[in-house]
């Protein structure tokens, strides 16, 4: 280890959940599972439906507030922009947290910026301090990765990493399922103040379990941290690599990400004369449907992982899915007209299809944990995301532009034309990177 650096060792006190005595692997050491683990897993399933309940209907809520499609889109721009830019500090003050106070303390003040958030949104109607709250409300998970990626790599044997990201990935996606549906029945009947007011209740309950169940971790650091620029320096060729594709990806995938609702349930929905109550109904059950199938991966791909020799075809394969999303829900929904079937026929195979493109995620976390040296794991993966974020934080802003300027279809289309560009990449890095090892 270089002077100067920090190692960050997190210890319970408490045994592992299900210890086997007579070596027979128990469910939750097959799944890795243990306190540590478990205290993650609550965290993001609270949080993550706390967040679900509101953010897919904040587009349509906008739309309500300005009586304007195309100044709700702006808003959803700028918005998911900001979020990017902040996430990026986020990540890196995230790792910083971890590393330097531990996973506890980091895993707690996710929580906060969700709480201010909140606080904003339930106190006025404006669009632009809506749009302040919900950036903040989103600020939650850049603070929590370094820390859930310091957790599995200190508390989690090697051979088990993939299955403990493939939970941590389930966890992500039951809100998914769950908060979509919930939100969209309430946003229709009631309105969206209850949304907000589910979601708040939430914050509290995740803080609550998440210090009651981390209450014997204690971080142990040694020195002053690394600086990021020997981080930065230290990260793997492959890892270096990796980024660079993700970045093509996330740039692709922001054309559509916070628009797809907006798409759905305001733009189709005029197309085929729908309400908007009833488009953000049809939105929230495909967006379920989506975590769904997404759910249904998780374990079986991640074992698959877990036996093959290199997790590189997983990966490229969900890059793919992420590329076809915005693609597909153009082009599907006119083909299944075209062919005499509901548009909701087209939609559907979208949302599965978008479903599907996580299979390769947990091998990609699993991989970027196994990438970098202990002592800087929680640092280092706060610096490889916050670059990530940095990097497509404009994205938002272009489709928003685009958008506006020549209509969301063909912003789709330009969106998945830049994934399929990082797909292609991720592909030939893989080739570069074999060859220089």
């Amino acid at each position: 280890m270089r002077p100067g650096r920090v190692t960050l060792d997190v210890t319970l006190a408490a045994p592992p959940l299900t210890p086997s005595s007579s070596g027979r692997e128990t469910a939750a050491e097959w799944l890795g599972l243990n306190r540590a683990t478990f205290a993650v897993l609550v965290v993001i399933g609270c949080l993550g439906l706390s967040e679900e309940i509101w953010s897919n209907f904040l587009g349509i809520y906008l739309k309500e507030q300005t009586a304007s499609v195309l100044k709700a889109a702006g808003y959803v721009g700028l918005i998911a922009a900001a979020k990017n830019l902040l996430e990026g500090f986020g990540y890196i003050i995230g790792g910083a947290i971890a590393h330097r106070m531990g996973p506890r303390v980091a895993l707690a003040v996710s929580a906060a910026p969700m709480a201010l958030g909140f606080t904003i949104m339930l106190a006025t109607r404006d669009p632009w301090a809506i749009a302040f709250g919900a950036i903040m409300m989103s600020g939650w998970d850049p603070l929590s990765v370094p820390a859930t990626f310091d957790v599995v790599g200190s508390e989690v044997p090697k051979n088990r990493r993939t299955i403990a990201f493939a939970l941590q990935s389930i966890q992500k996606r039951l809100p998914k399922v769950i908060g979509p549906a919930v939100g969209g029945v309430v946003f229709a009947a009631i309105g969206y103040w209850l949304n907000l007011t589910l979601a708040f209740s939430l914050v509290g309950l995740s803080i609550v379990l998440q210090l009651a169940l981390t209450r014997k971790m204690k971080p142990k650091s040694e020195g002053a941290a690394a600086p990021l620029r020997q981080v930065l320096r230290d990260m793997p060729r492959d890892l270096r690599l990796l980024l660079t594709a993700e970045i093509f990806i996330r740039w692709g995938d922001w054309f559509a990400r916070d628009f797809a609702g907006l798409y759905v349930a305001v733009v189709l929905s005029e197309r085929l004369g729908w309400t908007s109550a009833h488009g953000a109904e049809v939105f929230g059950f495909l967006q379920s449907t989506s975590a769904t199938v997404a759910l249904a991966t998780y374990v079986p791909m991640a074992k698959w992982i877990d036996r093959s020799d290199t997790p590189r075809p997983f990966i490229g394969t969900t890059f793919l899915l992420f590329a076809l999303f915005p693609i597909l829900l153009v082009v599907l929904p006119r083909v299944s007209v075209s062919l005499g079937l509901p548009i909701m026929a087209g939609l559907v195979v979208t949302f599965v299809l978008n479903g599907l493109r996580e299979l390769g995620e947990p091998a990609r976390k699993a991989l970027i944990s196994t990438g970098f040296p202990p002592e800087i794991r929680a640092r280092a993966v706060g610096l490889y995301w916050g670059l990530r974020s940095f990097a497509f934080f404009p994205a938002p802003l272009v489709a928003a532009y685009l958008w506006n300027r020549i209509g969301p279809d063909r912003t789709f289309l330009i969106g998945g034309s830049i994934g399929l560009v990082g797909t292609l990449w991720f592909w030939i890095s893989g080739k570069l990177s074999r060859r220089a090892d």
